[in-house]
């Protein structure tokens, strides 16, 4: 994707996932310490995101305007890769309040390969670990920054854009044609966040790795994504030419696979990170037993008994939001005394 055109880039409508039919089912087989992260996530760090501006240090603050330094302490704080992007209003969403910021610093931490593409609750466990530590991490980078007389807000993955464009335009990796950024340090095998702040600093701006021509040509993620939700060819979206996936065909796997996530670990863009070269010979051996989507579905049922068939007697129809079976999931809360304003059923889950 080395040259996008954002010039003419639109904000886009956030998709929230809170009245789909199978956000319940992705809830509740949730593990403890899925729900551990996914409750910090959700109710204890989002309060913090926005740094309290230390008026004593607006005098001095420019000794502290240096990108290597936020970079460094980025990384002291636990990121793997990180990169500085400029911030710009129009790619962000429609929702969300623009700031007067000038600066946004991306920063990824690597999901262990093996839990990743090992479909289940601890493939999302592993996701929520990554997530919950990236949100910690920008919380404690954000306050860092307002110590130092600058505004910051800590964006995660419900944040006010989305991620993956601007780890593009920071320079940490392509956007792949299943959507999601690849890095070439850490593959498809990481999760993003972000922190943006009015403190003036020096853009990386985005990199050609060579990846874009690789998708063109390459359709591994298509014929294995379960729910065809993965569209061949590029096309015009809020005012950007990119690649498209269809997220009314994704979610219903998205929710049945506890996130699903084959469409990253089939990608052979990861064997280019050097750490996960070893990690995804392994993975081609299943790509090519498995031979395609329906293939790969039953592999991962084989093993790990999902039930799947299961799920099917539950109707997936994008435009009822959730019919019957959202009612009745809010009927047994009421029966058990639980708030409905508190259910994760009208949250906005990520992966």
């Amino acid at each position: 994707m080395g040259k996008v055109d954002v010039e003419n880039s639109k904000r886009i409508t956030r998709r929230t996932n809170g009245n789909n039919p199978y956000s319940p089912l992705f809830m509740e087989r949730m593990t403890p310490k899925a729900k551990w992260y996914f409750f910090m996530r959700a109710k204890v760090l989002p309060a913090q995101r926005d740094a309290e501006v230390n008026p004593r240090a607006k005098a001095t603050r420019d000794i502290w305007v240096d990108s290597p330094l936020i970079k460094e302490m980025a990384t002291e704080l636990g990121a793997d890769i990180v990169g500085i992007a400029k911030y710009t209003p129009s790619i962000m969403y429609q929702d969300a309040k623009i700031l007067e910021h000038k600066s946004v610093i991306v920063f990824g931490k690597a999901m262990k390969y093996d839990l990743m593409v090992d479909i289940g609750a601890e493939s999302q466990e592993e996701v929520h670990r990554a997530y919950f530590e990236l949100d910690e991490l920008g919380v404690r980078l954000s306050q860092r920054i307002g110590a130092m007389g600058f505004e910051a807000r800590t964006h995660p993955n419900s944040g006010d854009f989305p991620l993956p464009a601007y780890g593009y335009l920071a320079g940490l990796g392509e956007v792949a044609k299943h959507g999601s950024l690849v890095s070439p340090v850490l593959g498809s095998s990481f999760r993003l966040s972000a922190v943006s702040t009015e403190m003036p600093l020096e853009a990386d701006g985005p990199s050609d790795y060579g990846m874009d021509e690789l998708c063109t040509k390459c359709g591994i993620c298509e014929r294995f994504c379960p729910g065809q939700a993965i569209m061949p060819e590029k096309r015009e979206k809020a005012g950007i030419v990119r690649w498209h996936v269809d997220s009314d065909k994704c979610q219903p796997f998205f929710s049945r696979l506890y996130g699903c996530k084959i469409c990253l670990s089939v990608c052979p863009l990861t064997a280019r990170a050097p750490e996960l070269r070893a990690n995804y010979k392994k993975m081609s051996k299943s790509i090519k037993e498995a031979k395609n989507a329906d293939g790969m579905i039953k592999m991962i049922n084989d093993k790990d008994s999902l039930n799947l068939e299961n799920f099917d007697k539950i109707p997936y129809d994008p435009n009822d939001f959730g019919g019957e079976f959202i009612q009745e999931a809010r009927e047994k809360q009421d029966r058990e005394g639980r708030d409905i304003e508190d259910s994760p059923i009208i949250y906005k889950p990520e992966e």
